[in-house]
Protein backbone atom coordinates (compact mmCIF):
# COMPACT_ATOMS: atom_id res chain seq x y z
CA UNK A 1 0.00 0.00 0.00
CA UNK A 2 1.35 3.74 -0.71
CA UNK A 3 0.86 6.59 1.50
CA UNK A 4 0.32 9.93 0.75
CA UNK A 5 0.63 11.03 4.65
CA UNK A 6 3.06 10.63 7.62
CA UNK A 7 2.55 10.46 10.91
CA UNK A 8 5.37 10.63 13.28
CA UNK A 9 4.74 9.91 17.35
CA UNK A 10 7.09 11.26 19.61
CA UNK A 11 6.80 9.71 22.74
CA UNK A 12 10.32 10.03 24.75
CA UNK A 13 12.71 11.51 22.11
CA UNK A 14 15.94 11.26 24.15
CA UNK A 15 15.47 14.74 25.07
CA UNK A 16 16.58 14.96 28.74
CA UNK A 17 19.27 17.05 28.75
CA UNK A 18 23.03 17.04 30.12
CA UNK A 19 25.17 19.83 30.90
CA UNK A 20 27.80 20.14 28.94
CA UNK A 21 30.41 19.90 31.38
CA UNK A 22 33.04 22.95 30.90
CA UNK A 23 30.28 25.52 28.98
CA UNK A 24 27.14 24.12 31.33
CA UNK A 25 25.48 24.14 27.97
CA UNK A 26 21.98 22.12 27.72
CA UNK A 27 23.08 19.47 24.65
CA UNK A 28 21.00 16.58 23.05
CA UNK A 29 22.51 15.47 19.64
CA UNK A 30 19.46 13.28 19.30
CA UNK A 31 16.38 15.50 19.55
CA UNK A 32 16.92 17.15 16.43
CA UNK A 33 16.30 13.83 14.21
CA UNK A 34 12.57 13.56 14.09
CA UNK A 35 11.98 17.24 13.41
CA UNK A 36 14.50 16.48 10.65
CA UNK A 37 13.13 13.24 9.58
CA UNK A 38 9.86 14.85 8.96
CA UNK A 39 11.15 17.80 7.32
CA UNK A 40 12.90 15.11 4.99
CA UNK A 41 9.63 13.66 4.02
CA UNK A 42 7.88 16.84 2.94
CA UNK A 43 10.44 16.94 0.46
CA UNK A 44 9.17 13.61 -0.74
CA UNK A 45 6.33 15.05 -0.98
CA UNK A 46 4.37 12.97 1.54
CA UNK A 47 1.97 15.01 3.86
CA UNK A 48 3.42 14.90 7.69
CA UNK A 49 2.22 15.09 11.18
CA UNK A 50 3.58 15.10 14.06
CA UNK A 51 1.95 14.06 17.58
CA UNK A 52 4.55 14.24 20.40
CA UNK A 53 3.77 12.85 24.08
CA UNK A 54 4.64 12.38 27.05
CA UNK A 55 8.05 13.80 28.22
CA UNK A 56 9.18 14.71 25.03
CA UNK A 57 6.32 17.41 25.43
CA UNK A 58 9.26 19.63 26.58
CA UNK A 59 10.40 20.64 23.72
CA UNK A 60 7.23 22.56 22.62
CA UNK A 61 6.79 24.38 26.17
CA UNK A 62 7.80 27.93 26.42
CA UNK A 63 11.51 28.72 24.76
CA UNK A 64 13.10 24.93 26.41
CA UNK A 65 13.53 23.70 22.75
CA UNK A 66 16.06 27.32 22.21
CA UNK A 67 17.82 26.10 25.16
CA UNK A 68 18.74 22.59 24.14
CA UNK A 69 21.83 22.25 21.59
CA UNK A 70 22.50 19.35 19.10
CA UNK A 71 26.08 19.31 19.65
CA UNK A 72 28.44 21.13 22.22
CA UNK A 73 30.05 24.42 21.04
CA UNK A 74 27.61 24.44 17.87
CA UNK A 75 24.84 27.64 18.11
CA UNK A 76 22.22 25.12 16.27
CA UNK A 77 19.38 24.25 18.99
CA UNK A 78 16.64 21.75 18.51
CA UNK A 79 14.38 25.32 18.07
CA UNK A 80 15.73 25.20 14.55
CA UNK A 81 14.74 22.00 13.57
CA UNK A 82 11.43 22.35 14.62
CA UNK A 83 11.40 25.68 12.70
CA UNK A 84 12.72 23.79 9.99
CA UNK A 85 10.14 21.52 10.03
CA UNK A 86 6.85 23.48 10.31
CA UNK A 87 8.27 26.22 7.67
CA UNK A 88 8.17 22.44 5.28
CA UNK A 89 4.87 22.28 6.33
CA UNK A 90 4.70 19.76 8.88
CA UNK A 91 1.74 19.74 11.43
CA UNK A 92 2.90 18.96 14.88
CA UNK A 93 1.03 18.17 17.63
CA UNK A 94 0.87 17.93 21.33
CA UNK A 95 -0.90 14.94 23.02
CA UNK A 96 -2.47 15.35 26.14
CA UNK A 97 -0.37 13.24 28.62
CA UNK A 98 1.99 15.55 28.30
CA UNK A 99 0.64 18.43 30.26
CA UNK A 100 -1.57 15.68 32.34
CA UNK A 101 1.76 13.41 33.28
CA UNK A 102 3.55 16.68 35.14
CA UNK A 103 2.73 19.48 37.55
CA UNK A 104 5.11 21.58 35.79
CA UNK A 105 3.60 22.71 32.36
CA UNK A 106 0.24 23.99 31.56
CA UNK A 107 -2.38 24.87 28.51
CA UNK A 108 -0.38 28.44 28.67
CA UNK A 109 2.94 27.17 28.59
CA UNK A 110 2.94 25.63 25.29
CA UNK A 111 4.49 27.77 22.18
CA UNK A 112 2.42 28.36 19.88
CA UNK A 113 5.02 29.24 17.36
CA UNK A 114 5.87 25.02 17.53
CA UNK A 115 2.58 23.67 18.16
CA UNK A 116 -0.91 23.65 15.57
CA UNK A 117 -2.80 22.39 18.42
CA UNK A 118 -3.44 19.87 21.56
CA UNK A 119 -5.09 16.71 20.51
CA UNK A 120 -6.15 13.83 23.00
CA UNK A 121 -5.63 9.95 22.51
CA UNK A 122 -8.64 9.52 20.68
CA UNK A 123 -7.75 11.97 17.60
CA UNK A 124 -4.47 10.56 17.80
CA UNK A 125 -5.87 6.80 17.67
CA UNK A 126 -8.40 7.84 14.80
CA UNK A 127 -5.50 9.11 12.67
CA UNK A 128 -3.83 5.89 13.52
CA UNK A 129 -6.38 3.44 12.63
CA UNK A 130 -7.97 5.40 9.64
CA UNK A 131 -5.28 3.43 6.99
CA UNK A 132 -4.05 7.08 5.47
CA UNK A 133 -0.69 7.35 7.15
CA UNK A 134 2.60 5.75 7.11
CA UNK A 135 3.38 5.64 11.25
CA UNK A 136 6.56 6.34 12.01
CA UNK A 137 7.40 5.78 16.16
CA UNK A 138 10.76 7.18 17.53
Amino acid sequence: MAYEKVLFYILTVPFFERAEPTTGELINPQAGAPFFLATAATTMDYEVEMVITSEAGFLLMRDNAKKVKVRPGVEQTVYDFIKMAKEAGVKIYLCVPSLDLTDIYKKEDVNPELCDGIIGGAAFLDKLMSGEYAVITL
